[in-house]
């Protein structure tokens, strides 16, 4: 753990590797007229497999009212969506979409957002609990 607590370190890993997707989906933008040049990406996060390094592999979801969803009823193949990535080669051997690109700086963009919002309305629980109800 690097001494921030769990939820907050989790945020930060994920705020990290959005940005060097940032930097790496710009890098394609600024190749896109060079020969032979293929687009890259970075792995996908797999965020299972970072709360469970965190957490173990004991955390399941329960379902504490009766009314909720039981996660033994959820299945991976609900939750995940397949999608091929369509490059097309210009002439020049040059892989780079520009429109592909954008799409994906707009995606991690807006997933950096919403974790900065995340982060926020945590260190905002955390001041409400230092500080009491008032």
């Amino acid at each position: 753990m690097d001494g921030k607590p769990g939820l907050f370190s989790l945020l930060g890993k994920r705020m990290d590797w959005l940005g060097q997707r940032q930097n790496v989906l710009a890098q394609n933008i600024a190749n896109a007229d060079t020969p032979h040049y293929a687009p890259r990406d970075l792995k996908p996060q797999e965020f299972r497999r970072m709360v469970e390094r965190q957490y173990g592999a004991s955390l399941k979801p329960t379902a504490t009212q009766a009314g909720h969803i039981q996660a033994s009823k959820l299945r991976a193949d609900d939750r995940s969506v397949e999608q091929k990535d369509r490059y097309e080669t210009a002439p020049s051997g040059n892989a780079v979409v520009i429109e592909e690109q954008l799409i994906k700086v707009t995606q991690t963009q807006n997933d950096y957002n919403a974790i900065t919002n995340l982060y926020k309305k945590q260190v905002a629980m955390l001041k409400m609990a230092l500080r009491g109800r008032q």
